[in-house]
């Protein structure tokens, strides 16, 4: 796993922690207000989620141009 996926999943995986601890830790009585912990929870899931798609993007641009230098002309041609 390359160093973006790691990094993305571990943000991804904190998110959850962070807003699951939390709302055991409320109890779900009073969160009609969005408090700083929630705010902070949520940003670290979305860069999460964003830090693993940029890298698995990148990864795919890198197979597609590796596979295109090692097939062959001849192979692409009808």
């Amino acid at each position: 796993m390359s160093n973006g996926k790691t990094i993305g999943m571990i943000l991804f995986v904190l998110g959850i922690i962070i807003l699951i601890t939390y709302g055991l830790y409320k109890g779900f009585q009073d969160i009609e207000t969005i408090d700083l912990i929630v705010a902070v929870g949520c940003g670290v899931l979305i860069i999460g989620l964003v830090t693993l798609f940029v890298s698995i993007v990148v990864e795919q641009q890198k197979d597609k141009k590796k596979m295109r230098e090692e097939i062959s002309k001849e192979d692409l041609e009808p």
